[in-house]
């Protein structure tokens, strides 16, 4: 007798792992070229040194647990490459070390590793970086200012359209230099055409799912529209409110996370909408301009709520339909 083996009937979707977090490095790579583009080589240098950080205490700590370490788990690869990118290009590489180290040994390897973890090691690092260096975080350098590789950054570092909108103020940049990335900010996150490309990228793939992203931008712009920060009010204030900070950033790199996301669809939408709730929320009433991170962070711990909640719609759905197919009437043969 001839056995062939077949996928488990609940298995849906053939991407692996490690297919997720290629596409992730691919659609981050177009990010550092352009932070290298405006700064030249300094965030290339520190995207590098950030990944070999996360690398070397992700095994380390693989290692220190008895377990054996999979070549092909690229996570620590990606948290690497995102913590650069939500910091300033002249930030002191000592910071992104720590971030790093935290992320991993802090955030991830205590509660299992790859695919276990319960916040997102990323979030964690960049948020535990901002609590201990906030003004080193939130000062940027020109947007296309030349940086030295080595020592102390000379140039006048100013604040971002962030900060701006913080004070209640309106940022004095053009929808031309607001779409290329032309003002202080963190150097993966200001030039949003880019950011689209990466976003567009990721849905065609199957990385992402279009409905998160999608709903937490939506409640972000309807919020800003509602209750405006900035004196322009109106469309003026979402448009300000989107491409400020890390909120395009975070959106399609942080929130998707799978693993510290919700299972179901419907808990999916329900999340991105609190979270972007939850972000604007900060950003109203927080202390620092930016609260993106910390939000995820609090929607993280709360992520077995949605998906007992989206259990229980779902059991609640299949009764009914199996209530209604038992007490519909069949039709006798004559």
């Amino acid at each position: 007798m001839q056995l062939k083996q077949y996928p488990a009937p609940h298995i849906r979707n053939s991407q692996t792992t490690r297919g997720v977090m290629a596409d992730a490095i691919a659609a981050l790579s177009f990010l550092y070229a352009m932070a290298y583009y405006y700064h030249g080589p300094r965030p290339l240098v520190m995207g590098l040194g950030s990944v070999a950080i996360c690398l070397l205490c992700d095994v380390l700590c693989t290692v220190i647990a008895r377990r054996r370490y999979n070549l092909s788990d690229y996570s620590a690869v990606v948290t690497g490459m995102i913590l650069p990118l939500m910091m300033p290009a002249s930030v002191d590489y000592r910071i992104v070390a720590v971030a790093g180290i935290f992320a991993i040994v802090v955030a991830k390897a205590p509660f299992g590793g790859v695919g276990h973890n319960v916040f997102n090691p990323a979030a964690a690092g960049f948020s535990f970086a901002a609590i201990c260096f906030g003004d080193a975080l939130f000062t940027y350098p020109p947007a296309d200012l030349k940086l030295p590789l080595w020592g102390s950054i000379e140039f006048p570092l100013t604040s971002s359209p962030a900060f701006v909108l913080r004070l209640g103020g309106t940022p004095n940049y053009d929808s031309m230099s607001i779409l290329l990335g032309k003002y202080p900010g963190p150097m993966g996150a200001t030039n949003i055409l880019v950011l689209v490309a990466c976003l567009i990228y990721l849905v065609s793939r199957g990385t992402i799912r279009w409905s998160m992203p999608l709903s937490f931008f939506a409640t972000v712009g309807v919020l800003a529209f509602a209750f405006p920060r900035s004196a322009a009010g109106g469309l003026a204030s979402v448009v300000y409110e989107l491409a400020s900070g890390l909120l395009l950033f975070g959106g399609i790199f942080l929130l998707g996370d799978p693993v510290t996301t919700p299972k179901r669809e419907m808990s999916k939408v329900a999340f991105a909408v609190t979270s972007g709730v939850m972000v604007m929320l900060f950003r109203h009433f927080g202390n620092m301009e930016e609260g993106i991170t910390f939000a995820l962070l609090v929607m993280n711990a709360a992520v077995w709520g949605f998906d007992m909640a989206g259990e229980y719609v779902a059991r609640m759905i299949r009764r009914r339909k199996l209530e209604t197919f038992e007490g519909a009437k069949v039709p006798k043969k004559v």
